[in-house]
């Protein structure tokens, strides 16, 4: 039997966990405790680890009204989340960023806490116009001084009274991982730099061969680990900083919920909590920058949705512009020729079902893809009537996914809202 065999029962120490033994009588010393802080710091990034990297809640970024031309001011919400190295990153209160400054770091001793993601990689702050990625790292530093004895009282440089463990911001620039590429115009660009982060034109290539292509890696993020984006950081929102200052922030393109690493590999990668993970960030950007158009457009009628956007969620909803509403779109000039035929209805219990289901579709390619379906919702619809609502919504969803419509006698014709137009 080789010796490198291990049997039944046999303790396996090599990456576990050194605790301290304490006992009456021993002799403990500075290093013995910092060992046992080291090792429950450990046990804490472990669980870390398991519960995966993401934001937990709160961390919302948006522009500040303060910020000007010249000086690029976000704000951040107040949150907690955590790193890829299990590592929990917390910021108590809300707080407003200059981006065009960069605070200068001084140097501190007599302490571990972060030691495995110092220094962090890369960072600076706003000086040219350009696309950035906004990141949120651990921080560390001291606080007060401890009486000592054996020092001969005068201060050294380990009588620090305590370590505070906290957090900073940087901006790693996004330009040269897109430099060689046809940018579109700047109507479109937040959908292009979003879709970017998503990995959607890998993702489409992973049907032409799945059992050779590999997911493991893809999206703008993943090109950015290791060179500038560390496992240290928590990715918080794209910002693109024009001439007349910021343009966009989007959070979506890069916010994802805790998101487990699975160890799926090959195809079966598709039911990983990443692709879901994103796939839900995916309805939520596409929700977000609809909201910055309606807000920005002078006429949504108007509008046409390859004017902003190249991909759309596999499902999602918009204001249509009917007589009496304030605003919202109109549903033939949006989607043009890729709408469908009809406009079913649907009940509104069937709504959370439809955009469940779009978790496990790829996004709406308005270059390549077929017909969108189309509804309205039913309660929706009657509350209108009513004069109980103020919006009309229409629900778009993949031609891929399920059917819908539902059939309402003296509202829907029953052969377009009840059944497909074909049996396939």
């Amino acid at each position: 039997m080789s010796n490198n065999q291990l049997k039944l029962r046999q303790p396996i120490t090599n990456g576990g966990i050194r605790v301290t033994n304490f006992f009456n009588g021993r002799l403990v010393t500075g290093a013995d405790l910092t060992r046992e802080q080291s090792a429950r710091r450990e046990a804490d990034r472990r669980i870390g680890r398991a519960a995966g990297a993401g934001i937990v809640n709160g961390l919302e970024v948006r522009k500040s009204p303060a910020s000007t031309a010249t000086e690029s001011i976000v704000i951040v919400s107040g949150g907690l989340a955590v790193n890829r190295r299990g590592q929990s990153l917390f910021l108590d209160q809300e707080s407003e960023i200059a981006l065009s400054q960069q605070f200068a770091a001084v140097s501190e001793n007599g302490s571990t806490v972060f030691s495995d993601c110092q220094p962090v990689i890369g960072g600076t702050q706003a000086v040219n116009q350009g696309i950035y990625l906004l990141v949120m790292s651990p921080a560390q530093t001291s606080e007060g001084r401890a009486p000592a004895s054996g020092l001969h009282n005068f201060n050294s440089s380990c009588d620090i009274d305590a370590i505070v463990e906290g957090v900073q911001f940087r901006l790693l620039a996004v330009d040269p991982y897109l430099a060689g590429e046809t940018l579109p115009p700047a109507t479109r660009l937040q959908n292009y730099v979003a879709y970017r982060c998503f990995g959607a034109a890998n993702t489409a290539k992973f049907w032409e061969d799945p059992l050779s292509l590999s997911l493991e890696n893809y999206g703008l993020l993943d090109e950015m680990r290791d060179t500038v984006l560390s496992d240290c950081d928590v990715p918080l929102a794209i910002i693109n900083w024009t001439s007349g200052g910021l343009k966009f922030v989007d959070m979506w393109s890069v916010r994802r919920r805790l998101t487990a690493h699975g160890g799926v590999t090959g195809w079966t990668q598709l039911v990983g909590d990443r692709r879901r993970s994103e796939a839900e960030a995916i309805i939520e950007q596409f929700a977000y920058h609809i909201k910055r158009v309606q807000i920005e457009a002078a006429n949504l009628t108007t509008i046409q949705a390859g004017q902003y956007f190249r991909y759309l969620p596999p499902a999602g909803i918009i204001p249509i512009a009917v007589s009496g509403t304030a605003f919202g779109f109109d549903a033939e000039t949006f989607f043009g020729n890729l709408a469908s035929q009809d406009v079913a209805l649907m009940d509104g219990d069937r709504l959370r079902t439809l955009l469940d289901a779009a978790l496990a579709h790829e996004p709406i390619d308005l270059i390549d893809d077929d017909r969108i379906q189309l509804y309205l919702i039913r309660e929706n619809v009657g509350a209108m009537q009513n004069g109980l609502a103020k919006q009309l919504a229409l629900v778009f969803a993949k031609h891929t996914l399920p059917y819908c419509g539902r059939a309402r006698f003296g509202t829907a014709k029953f052969d377009l809202s009840r059944f497909a137009a074909a049996v396939i």
